[in-house]
This record gives structure tokens, sequence and C-alpha cells, in this order.
């Protein structure tokens, strides 16, 4: 290895030097769940053979989730929601509910796998791969936000998977005999699948909005270093020349801008679905989590306190947390594209010296940010920390109700 290369090579960050494992670790982790349409980055193709077993695979696992256990849990319903605490039983009610959330998400998502393999793999994957190829040599301040997020998304979904598998095994060592406490194992473990499932989806819509929101800040930047070449114009005999050059570059940086909002939007379209069901378990999870700190607080006892409530507490704070980083990151591409309409503004008053055909670069430019808006969430939402504040207020009103009839149990009991 060359000085050169060894003194690139110090200055890469731990996730430069490590990306594709963790690119690696995520694809892996998608084809246990049956997610093999998930693929980070474009690699060497799988042999047909193994590419038909791995599919096969994931359509009966798909269909074991969305068909045959179904049936087993609904038999035994009455068994899962058994218990001589009328509150333990209404927080059985809202965890059987959160679950059907899941399994209608989990319904949306292998019909979205089905219908859009292609368009995962050639629209998203390959379209992001030819982006983060474009702007190799571009700023590198925007990727160190992107491997923060990236950090903070993959150490969140560990710590989601540890507190469910605690969960597990405290429903496992719970003494409500031994049918109940075998079907409720049963359901935790299913729980467990189910959200593993639909989280593989929404860890691929993360990484595609990130490497958006990268690609935007970096096009940013280069828009800004343009606009400083522009301001430095002068009179003179080589103006003509630095126009044509600084057009066919704003005209780049057009082209590539209509491609990072297309995969984007084609994105966001392509998981509307899968995140309106997140949104709604989100809306359930913290109804529950509002609702067991009612709970321990009613009690006013740690020794009567339930782990399995502590531990659903926590992950529902988790999955909150979980939700509000996705809409954040939609909340920064929102800002960055107004950003950019605010740059281009700075373009619309350049010196009386340049040529036409930079002029009509810079209207181009502007008109196309004019007419960008963020796409919404089926048409109704706008996928933003707003929604994020919305689901809080809805849940705490719902777990107002949940008061209600936990009073009216206290005075029937």
């Amino acid at each position: 290895m060359s000085t050169a290369e060894e003194h690139e090579h110090e200055q890469q960050s731990f996730w430069e030097r490590h990306e594709f494992k963790f690119y690696k670790y995520g694809h892996i982790y998608a084809v246990i769940y049956g997610q093999v349409v998930i693929d980070y980055v474009p690699h060497q193709p799988l042999r047909r053979g193994l590419k038909a077993l791995l599919i096969a695979y994931s359509h009966v696992l798909s269909l074991l989730l969305i068909l045959v256990l179904p049936g087993y849990f609904v038999y035994h319903f009455r068994t899962l929601t058994e218990t001589h605490d009328r509150r333990m039983q209404l927080m059985l009610y809202v965890s059987f509910a959160n679950t059907a959330i899941k399994y209608a998400t989990v319904i949306v998502t292998y019909v979205a796998n089905t219908v859009h393999f292609e368009a995962i793999n050639y629209r998203c994957t390959v379209q992001r791969q030819r982006l983060e190829t474009a702007f190799q040599g571009a700023p590198r301040q925007p990727k160190r936000s992107f491997e923060f997020f990236m950090y903070f998304k993959f150490c969140l979904i560990n710590l989601m998977m540890i507190v469910q598998v605690g969960g597990i095994f405290a429903v496992y060592s719970a003494a409500d005999g031994p049918v109940v406490s075998q079907v409720r194992l049963h359901f935790a473990i299913y729980a467990f699948v189910l959200w593993n499932y639909t989280e593989n989806m929404a860890d691929y819509f993360y990484f595609i909005n990130g490497s958006a929101l990268k690609y935007y800040r970096q096009l940013h930047l280069q828009l800004m270093e343009l606009r400083q070449q522009l301001v430095a114009l002068r009179p003179g005999g080589m103006l003509m020349e630095h126009c044509c050059r600084m057009s066919d570059r704003l005209e780049e940086l057009r082209q590539r801008f209509g491609e990072i909002h297309h995969l984007y939007a084609e994105s966001l379209q392509m998981h509307q679905f899968q995140l309106l069901g997140l949104v709604l378990s989100t809306l359930i999870n913290n109804l529950t989590n509002f609702y067991a700190i009612f709970n321990m607080l009613a009690k006013q006892s740690l020794e009567e306190i339930s782990i399995p409530i502590v531990i659903g507490s926590v992950y529902a704070t988790g999955f909150y947390i979980d939700t509000y980083i996705v809409t954040l990151l939609n909340e920064h591409i929102k800002q960055e594209l107004e950003g950019l309409a605010l740059t281009m503004r700075t373009f619309t008053e350049p010196p009386a010296t340049v040529e036409q055909c930079l002029t009509q670069q810079i209207e181009q430019f502007s008109l196309e940010l004019l007419k960008c808006r963020p796409p919404m969430l089926c048409g109704l939402l706008n996928f933003d920390r707003r929604l994020v504040y919305l689901i809080a207020a809805t849940a705490f009103s719902y777990f107002i109700t949940l008061v209600q009839f936990d009073l009216y149990l206290r005075k029937r009991s």
C-alpha cells in the first residue's frame, strides 16, 4: 500500500472502512425474516438455484405468518387474555390489538414486496448506488451526519431486539399455568417475528431516505460553491467560457437533483402503506406505554409491578423514538429543499454580464425547485415531526378513555 493510500485509509471513518459489512449484516438479517428483496447495495447476482430457494423460503415464511399461525392464536384468544387482574387484562387486549396492526402491516409488506420486487432493486438500490458514485468527490461533512443516523438506528434496533427477547423470557417464567404460559410464549415469539418482518422494510426506507438527505446536503454545498464562482465573475475575454462552464455545471446539478428527488419520492410511494402501519403501531404502543406508567403509579408498590409491563413500557418508548427519527429524516429533507430554494433565489440576481445560456439554466433550476413538493403519506399526512406530535396527542386522548375504564373496573372490584 502506497503512502497516499495509507493516508486516505487513515482519513476514512469507521463507517467508511466497514460500510459493506454493515450492509451485508442487514441483508442477512432481512433474508432470515423472508425479506430477500432488501439489498442495501448491489452485489454479484446469486446463483439461480440459491435465489429460487431463498424466494421460495420467503413466500413460505410469509404465508405461514399470514395464514396459518393467526388461526392458532384466534382459537386460543380467550387463553391469551385470561387473567384475574382486570388491569392486566386490559393491557393484554391492547397488546393483542397492537399485534393485529403488525399483522396487517406484514400483509401489506408482503404484497408490496411481491409487486415492487424489481422496483426496489433497480429504482432504489441501483439508483442510490449511482448517486453514491456521482457524489464520490463531494464534500464530506454530510457523510458524518448520515453515519450518526445509521449508528443510532443500528444501536436502537438491536436494543429493541434485546428488550423483546427479555420480554419473551419474562413470559416464559410467568406462573400463569402451563397452558396459558405456553400460548402466551408462542404469541410473544410470533409478535417478535412480525416486528422483525416489518422492521426490515422500515430500516431499508430509513437507509434510502438517509442517503437522499446526504445527497441533498452535498448538492447544496456544491450549489453554494457555484454561487461563489458566479459572484466572482468579472467582464473580460474569458467571460463567455466561464459562463458556459458554469451553465454545464448547473445543468449537471439540476439533473442530479431530479435523480435524488425521484429516489426519495419513489421510496416513500413504495413504502407508504407500511409506514401507515408503523404510525398506527406507534399510536398503540404509546397508548400502551401511557397506561403502563399509570398502572405502575396507581399500584404505588414496586413489588407488585409486573416485569412484562415494565419491558413493554421500555419497548414502547424505543418504538416511539424509532418512529421519531424516521420522521426526523423527512423533516430534514423538507428543510433542505427549502434551503436549496433559498440558495437558488440568490442566483436569480446574477451580474448583468452573464451569458444567456447560464440565465436559462438558473431559471430552469429555480422552476424545478418551485414545483418540487415533499410527497404525502397515502395522500393524507405529511410524514414529518408534526405527525409524531399528533400521534402522542392522540394516544394521550385514548389514554384518558382507558383510565376511565380503569376507574370503572376499580369501583366494581
